[in-house]
Parts: C-alpha cells; structure tokens; sequence
C-alpha cells in the first residue's frame, strides 16, 4: 500500500513539474513574441521620428528662405523704384538672389542691340569666361527662356519634352549648372534673363520666387529707360541734342557720391574742338553749327545707354562714364577723335570737298584725381589744355605733377 502512494505521489509530482515547466516555456514564449512586437514599434516610432525631425528641418529651411525673401523684399522694392542707371540694376539683382538662394552660379543677361541677350553681371563664375558671353533669341537654355517667356526649374530643364525645343551650343558655359532661370519681360519684350546654379537654399516656392525678382527687375529696367528719356528730353541741348551743362553738373555730383559709396570707379572726359573758331570764321555760323551736330552724333554712337555726353561750352563737350577706370575711359576717348578725324565733314556746297575736323581731350578719374566733381573737371581741364599746348588732335590723361619730377608734365600724351 505504501510503494503505490509514493509511486502516485511521485507521479503526480513530476506531473505537476511538467506541467509548471510547460507553463513557464509558454510565459517565455509569449514575452518573447511581446517584446518582439515592441521591438517593432520601438523601430516604425523611431522610423516616424526620423520622418518627422525631416520634416521639421524641410520645414525650417523653408521657413528661413520665406522669411529671409520676406526681410528683403521690401528693401529690394525700394532699390529698383528708385533712380537707378541700367547698370547699377544687375548687381542689386545679383546681391538679391544670394540672399534667397545662397547659390554658386548667379547668371543676369541683358538685351543687346540686336537679338541677343549679354552676360552683364554674375557670380561664381571666371570673368575670362564670363565677359562678353552672349546668347541669341531661342539659343540654348537662356536663349529658350527668353523667346518663350517661361520661368523654368530644374524639373522643366531636365525634361525631354523641353530638353527637345533647345540643342546645347556654344552659348552654353561650361561647368555652369543651372536650376532656376526667369526672364524679365515687360509689355511683351524680355529685357533680360536671370539665372541661379547650384542653390543652396531649396523649398517648394523657388520657382515663384525667381520670377517675382525677375518681374521686380523688368521694372526696374523698363522704368530706368523711361526716366532716362524723359530725362534727356527735358534736360537736352537745343542745338545738339545732347545734356546741358546744368544737368552734368547736376548728375556729376550725384555719380561722384554714389561711386565713392559704392567704392566704384568714375571717370570724366572733356574734348573740344580743334580751331573752332576758323571754321565758323571761313564758313559761317551756320556751318559751324552743322559741324557740332555732327561731332554731338559722332560722340553719342561710341557711348553705352547710360554714360551722360553734354555740350559744356561753345564747341566743348564734356563725357562721364560710370563704372570706368581711367584706363579705360582714354580708350573710350581715343576711339570718339579717330571717329571725328576720319569722318568727312560736310561744310558748303560743294559735297565734294569735305573739311576735316579734329578734336583734343583730357581725361581724369574719380578719387584718383580728385574727390568732387569740381576737382575731377578742373583735372581733366587741365590735361586738356596740356593736349592743345602740344598741338591738339590728341588725348592727354591727366598726371599730377606730384607723381612726376618735371613740374611742367600734368599729362601722359595717348
């Protein structure tokens, strides 16, 4: 009786340590399987705080490159509605577009003369491959911009249904990669392009913020054009058709404070006419006249848009060039005297006889020769006087007789 209860007892016992193991096995198991589903959710939360810190980071971006166009629009408006030259508008562009952007490549064409649009400013870019860069209407990407007067991104440059309207050429500039472009257009005529490479600030409004500034600077060029000539008209020699002494004075002072703000160069040039005062003697007045129409004309086709020319006196004209170095400016000014030396003047009746007419020139710096406008005169004036003296028909830049031993030598003959 004994051996059976121990037999069931023991029996029973293991059973009960099986089944309790089993229980246990079964407790593993299931936590097992709990913590493999946490570990899953641990993994898709971490994934969804990945997503969204993404998110949130897309979000600042956007929101410093929306709040950084909205800091400097305001100022960019009051700049472009302001008196600026042609010239001083491309740089405000450029400075613009880094604030929005911060891109490497910053592109601004300007239309030409004819059909084509000029690489005016940019950034990012060798000058020896930038200056005198120009594209055709419908020429490459900038040339299709400006003929279809479509602002483009990158996803509309990469297209092969746009990529078909354009064959790359040699109007496109190597190792530029451009992802925004925008043409200036007003009342129906691009007046420019302006393109952005390689924009370190990128959000979903680029496109639209490109073409804002483009449409700021189509306005700032249609109004630059139209105050210019209402300028001119108002401020127009009778006789000439160029400025008035009064307004070159008044304009000269303007520059001289702008380029020494802008720490940009200035320079002036004066010319008057070789023996003048023989040619109205020999021909009459109303010959001499004829002649400073034509010499007026003859200085006019070798300025750009934005240089002022005025008759300062009776056969004197004054020149200033904004943004030129001295250097520059003589050349400018040797270029006018061959044109007036090999053009034949018609004087009296007989066509067939044509006068010559020559001219001499000073020409003098901003800073350089001096701060104010009255100095920057008086120094050209001087070289001027010099060319005379040794025997006209020349150029003289000015030289202070500071720089030079011989104290009689204001001048450098051209």
């Amino acid at each position: 009786m004994f051996p059976e209860a121990l037999s069931f007892l023991l029996v029973g016992g293991l059973l009960l340590a099986l089944g309790a193991l089993g229980g246990i096995m079964g407790e593993r198991r299931r936590l097992q399987f709990v913590m493999r589903e946490q570990a899953a959710r641990n993994s898709e939360l971490r994934h969804r705080v990945g997503e969204t810190e993404e998110l949130l980071g897309r979000a600042r971006a956007e929101n410093s490159t929306v709040s950084s166009f909205l800091v400097v629009l305001p100022d960019v408006v009051r700049q472009l509605n302001s008196h600026l030259t042609k010239r001083s508008i491309p740089p405000l562009l450029v400075s613009t577009l880094e604030h929005i952007f911060e891109p490497a490549h910053i592109l601004i064409y300007a239309r030409g003369v004819k059909d084509d649009f000029v690489l005016t400013h940019w950034k990012g870019i060798p000058e020896s491959l930038a200056r005198g860069h120009h594209v055709r209407l419908g020429e490459g990407r900038v040339g299709l911009a400006a003929s279809s007067q479509m602002t483009m991104d990158h996803d509309d440059l990469q297209s092969e249904t746009l990529l078909r309207r354009f064959a790359p050429s040699a109007s496109e500039l190597p190792g530029v990669a451009l992802d925004l472009i925008a043409p200036m257009v007003h009342e129906g005529t691009t007046l420019g392009v302006i393109c952005v490479g390689r924009a370190s600030r990128r959000q979903g409004d680029e496109k639209r913020m490109i073409k804002l500034v483009a449409d700021l600077g189509s306005l700032a060029f249609a109004n630059a054009d139209m105050f210019m000539k209402l300028e001119n008209t108002a401020n127009a020699d009778s006789l000439t058709n160029l400025s008035t002494k009064r307004f070159l004075n008044l304009r000269l002072g303007e520059l001289t404070h702008r380029a020494e703000k802008t720490h940009t160069p200035l320079s002036l040039i004066i010319f008057d006419i070789d023996h003048f005062k023989k040619f109205n003697d020999t021909f009459g007045h109303p010959a001499g006249d004829s002649i400073l129409k034509v010499v007026a004309a003859l200085i006019k086709g070798q300025l750009r848009e934005d240089d002022i020319a005025a008759r300062y006196g009776g056969e004197e004209f004054v020149i200033v060039l904004p943004d030129t170095v001295k250097e520059d400016a003589t050349r400018i000014a040797e270029k006018i005297r061959k044109a007036i030396e090999k053009h034949p003047f018609r004087v009296s009746s007989d066509a067939a006889k044509p006068v010559s007419v020559t001219i001499s020139g000073g020409v003098a710096g901003h800073l350089v020769d001096g701060k104010s406008s009255h100095e920057i005169l008086s120094a050209a004036d001087q070289a001027l006087y010099l060319a005379k003296e040794q025997g006209r028909n020349r150029i003289i830049e000015y030289r202070s007789r500071y720089l030079s031993d011989d104290e009689t030598e204001i001048g450098v003959t051209v």
